[in-house]
């Protein structure tokens, strides 16, 4: 995913603004179970700031994942901001090296590894398919949202079981 920042390094425009539209990498979303839905669109704005450019953009797609409680796969849409600093690659001794600058390569930014980054940050630890889903049922497996089991979970501290027999 690159943005061809040539009308600003050649001082014809203070700021520019980019759309583009890619397909997502499911590799990174593997891991948990995810994948792309819907096309990663971005939207960056980008402005001359000296040396360096600095970019503020939002990003828009629609994952898969699994649900942490129920195992069942649901929607979830991403919208999230992100913010970048690029530089020329002859300015890095003036810039300093820096992980979280994006180096161009002749007039063109690889953006691509701040949105994958943006995206997986605003996945959540515990995503859920619903605030109040049950899960399952930790005896039989069953989904607790769509049926009712006849397990019995009654689990005591063992601290506490001694006050079990004050009655």
């Amino acid at each position: 995913m690159n943005i061809d920042l040539s009308k600003l390094i050649l001082n014809r425009q203070e700021r520019e603004t980019f759309s583009l539209q890619t397909l997502g990498n499911d590799s990174f979303l593997r891991e948990i179970g995810g994948k792309f839905i819907s096309p990663i669109q971005v939207e960056i704005e980008v402005e001359r700031n000296g040396i360096t450019f600095i970019g503020q953009g939002n990003i828009k797609t629609l994952l898969q994942l699994p649900c942490s409680r129920c195992l069942k796969e649901f929607r979830y849409p991403i919208k999230t901001d992100f913010e970048l600093v690029m530089a020329e690659a002859d300015n890095s001794n003036r810039v300093g090296v820096d992980s979280d600058i994006i180096f161009l390569e002749g007039h063109e930014a690889d953006i691509e590894s701040i949105v994958d980054e943006a995206i997986f940050m605003a996945i959540p630890i515990s995503s859920l398919c619903s605030q109040d889903c049950l899960g399952i049922c930790l005896i039989c497996g069953s989904d607790k949202n769509t049926s009712n089991c006849s397990c019995q979970q009654e689990f005591i501290d063992p601290r506490w079981e001694k006050l079990r027999n004050l009655q």
